[in-house]
């Protein structure tokens, strides 16, 4: 693991300042991740690799980052804020690093067509910015979300990744809440969206109609497959998986 050195701190750029706030929502990054985000948050055109790895070496020597190539997979390294300290061990690693990279996914989408939340969203600010955040739920019953996707008039999308199934009863409480939050006045959450494998978002698809949430909140969840059901890599194209009516 890369100890940051903190001496002789390098001056933050605004983009990376946009950047490290993006990290601290999600918590920890892959390299590809990264330049997806310094892409986001500066002019749209992805920074040379060569040029990336020296920005990230220098902030993480820095102290603004902390890295470690894991010795699996590609061998790809990835960055948390020096700050909050991330358990490189931890169990859902896999899971974090996909959440991250779709998250950045779905900023750089922006006012997408395929991203049904964006249809309520007036005109003369359809192309503006979103934001991320992790979620901050309104009552210790409700379920945390794996993020925010904050929209220009400030009505937010819970955003779920789910690679693996939940137990029935786990789903039905999940959905449950997620219903709850989209009918709640006192919740900033207008729509759901569910970035999943082809298998779970199917399940997750029929649940929400059999539990009565569909014909409650007509249009309020989307189900996208983004995931591979065998890789668990994300797809390069996304496909909307359709919810029975």
């Amino acid at each position: 693991m890369t100890a940051p050195r903190g001496n002789g701190k390098a001056a933050l750029t605004q983009r990376d300042a946009a950047v490290l706030a993006w990290l601290g929502e999600v918590k920890v990054a892959a390299t590809d991740s990264m330049r997806q985000a310094y892409a986001y948050f500066g002019t749209g055109e992805h920074m040379p690799k060569q040029n990336l790895s020296r920005r990230l070496t220098t902030l993480t020597n820095s102290g603004y980052l902390g890295a470690e190539t894991l010795q699996r997979g590609n061998n790809r390294r990835v960055y948390w804020p020096a700050g909050q300290q991330y358990p490189i061990a931890r169990r859902i690693l896999a899971h974090d690093l996909t959440v991250a990279h779709l998250s950045i996914n779905l900023l750089s989408a922006g006012n997408a067509a395929i991203l049904t939340h964006n249809r309520d969203l007036p005109a003369e600010i359809a192309n503006e910015r979103r934001m991320w955040t992790q979620d901050a739920t309104v009552s210790a019953k409700t379920h945390q979300a794996d993020g925010l996707l904050w929209q220009p008039n400030n009505a937010a999308v819970i955003v779920e990744v789910e690679l693996s199934p939940k137990t029935p009863t786990r789903l039905d409480a999940i959905l449950r809440s997620h219903a709850e939050r989209v009918e709640s006045a006192s919740d900033p959450v207008t729509h759901v969206l569910y970035l999943t494998t082809r298998t779970v978002g199917q399940l997750i698809a029929r649940v929400w109609h059999k539990n009565g949430h569909a014909a409650d909140h007509p249009d309020r969840m989307q189900i996208i497959h983004a995931v591979d059901d065998t890789t668990l890599g994300i797809m390069p194209r996304f496909a909307p998986i359709a919810i029975p009516t």
